[in-house]
């Protein structure tokens, strides 16, 4: 921007005294040089005079103290510091000339020096460059939910699931010869209750964050729904039994405890393991164990410091690596597994009834959501986990 100082207005005390004085260069300009600076030094202590009444000007003081309240914004700010435009005017070379008399105005032109950085320390800032903001949420970690692609699903309308259990059988079939007495087995039930439990849990957003940022409904829809879904998984696994939780797999009554033998690694239990549940004359179809302990197997070294499933005997993969093997079962790793622990079953063991599956809903009318303009997002399901047959369910320690 430019800023013309004008001097008839600022200078009238002295103003006659300064035409007399230009007037009388003006006549002895063409005299001997010393005559000359006579008069040019007149004109010089009049406009330093007028200088000073420049200064004490309300007009142009109004104009430096708004530009110095700029400056010393852009120094707080961490900014390049920057002169007034008093000392911008003094030094400028346009005030020289007026000061030497070879004008009657100054005139000088204010730039401001334009950064793209600002703070301390400097960093890039959007005021002159807008940011590039990249669409969509960048999303936090969701866990593999494979437990639940393995455990069989049903429905029920109930809030209760009841089945009669087998629970002892002693098969006495034999060979009886003509006229003996016919042996005799047995054959036990037990009734058995697994009652349908909720999970759910709820956040609150501003009804202005999701009419402006519909992105964000779909994801919060997608991580409530993923959060009751991994808890649900959590419960099949080690859920205690008391209300209001589920009786998970490795409560009592609900597998057969498996006791490794001292001096044997991981493989070797999982096989014994496996064996167990075919001796039971179930077939087992699945290996559950923690991540952490699967990744302690893929490392076991031999003396000779070879990778004991390196060769594929017992690791190998199959879909394109994606699912891992061990002795031909499938393994499923999950972080609710207890580390340490293992689980070799068969899934027609298990049976997940849903009462009601994994959804959201929206509600303005609770607490004081209407005073705050919020909406209240809950997800929840109800589920019930049905064990029929233990026997099929080989549970304990991967090693001693």
């Amino acid at each position: 921007m430019s800023e013309e100082i004008k001097t008839e207005d600022l200078i009238a005390a002295v103003e006659k005294s300064l035409d007399q004085a230009v007037t009388k260069y003006e006549e002895q300009v063409k005299d001997s040089k010393s005559a000359a600076n006579e008069v040019r030094d007149e004109v010089k202590a009049l406009a330093e005079k007028h200088a000073g009444l420049v200064e004490q000007s309300e007009n142009l003081s109004a104009k430096f103290q708004e530009f110095e309240q700029t400056a010393l914004t852009s120094i707080k700010g961490g900014g390049e510091r920057s002169e007034t435009w008093g000392q911008k005017f003094v030094g400028s070379e346009s005030f020289a000339k007026y000061l030497a008399g070879d004008t009657d105005r100054a005139k000088i032109e204010v730039k401001n020096t334009i950064l793209g950085e600002a703070g301390s320390p400097q960093d890039p800032s959007n005021i002159i460059v807008p940011e590039d903001r990249l669409a969509g949420i960048v999303p936090g970690a969701f866990r593999q939910l494979n437990l639940l692609d393995f455990v069989p699903m049903g429905a029920t309308n109930s809030n209760q699931i009841q089945y009669t259990r087998e629970n002892t059988y002693t098969n006495s079939a034999a060979e009886t010869a003509e006229g003996s007495s016919k042996p005799e087995s047995t054959l036990t039930f037990e009734l058995v209750d697994d009652p349908v439990r909720t999970i759910a849990h709820w956040l609150k957003l501003s009804k202005q964050v999701l009419d402006d940022a519909p992105a964000l409904e779909s994801y919060v829809d997608r991580r409530l729904r993923h959060g009751v879904r991994q808890r649900l998984e959590t419960q099949i696994v080690v859920g205690n039994g008391t209300s209001p939780n589920i009786s998970g797999l490795n409560q009592t009554g609900r597998h057969t405890d498996f006791t490794p033998t001292s001096g044997e690694n991981q493989f070797e239990s999982i096989n014994r393991a496996k064996y167990a549940v075919i001796a039971a004359d179930y077939v087992p179809n699945a290996v559950l164990m923690n991540p952490a302990d699967f990744g302690a197997m893929e490392r076991l070294q031999s003396t000779t410091n070879e990778f004991l499933a390196g060769n594929g005997a017992a690791l190998s993969y199959i879909n394109n690596g994606l699912t891992p093997m061990v002795w031909g079962l499938p393994v499923v790793v999950s972080n609710a597994v207890t580390s340490g622990k293992f689980f070799v079953f068969d899934s027609n063991a298990m049976q997940l009834f849903m009462r009601q599956g994994a959804g959201v809903e929206m509600f303005e009318q609770d607490d004081t959501n209407v005073q705050s303009n919020l909406v209240t997002v809950r997800a929840e399901l109800r589920a019930a986990l049905a064990v029929f047959q233990p026997g099929a369910i080989q549970f304990g320690d991967l090693t001693i």
